[in-house]
């Protein structure tokens, strides 16, 4: 289930193409960081660029869609999502930018070492979410 969401108006809409700009750059930094990561290295750096990649594809598709963009807390991002979506917001999709975004904390604050295992895992995740993204900015 998605929680309730906060969000915000945005004035410029075009700010969606900066967001889906970000989306792009975050995952093309995560994919660099598992490519000279050695088995064994801690994967937090390719899990954040991962997460940031879904919270800038989510940004830009609430932006663009809707007009809002979420506030205050990125794990009510995916309600944000489903408000600006409506019935095209693929609960498949919702689920897999929520459980993105619970690593967020512990990826960016934690103190253990996140496997690569797990960070490609992320990154498979986040490709996945802006393949999504992508289609649906082109339909908006």
């Amino acid at each position: 289930m998605v929680t309730r969401g906060t969000w915000s108006v945005v004035r410029d809409r075009d700010e969606w193409t900066g967001r889906r700009d970000a989306g792009r750059a975050h995952l093309k930094a995560a994919r660099n960081a598992l490519a000279v990561a050695d088995e064994g290295d801690d994967g937090r750096l390719a899990m954040q660029g991962a997460i940031l990649c879904a919270i800038a594809y989510g940004d830009a598709l609430t932006i663009k869609v809707a007009g809002i963009k979420n506030a205050a807390d990125h794990k009510r991002l995916p309600a944000a999502v489903r408000h600006a979506l409506g019935n095209r917001a693929i609960q498949t999709e919702l689920t897999r930018l929520s459980r993105l975004l619970e690593r967020k904390d512990d990826s960016a604050y934690g103190h253990r070492v996140i496997a690569l295992a797990e960070a490609q895992a992320a990154v498979a995740q986040a490709e996945a979410f802006a393949v999504w993204a992508e289609a649906e900015l082109v339909r908006a």
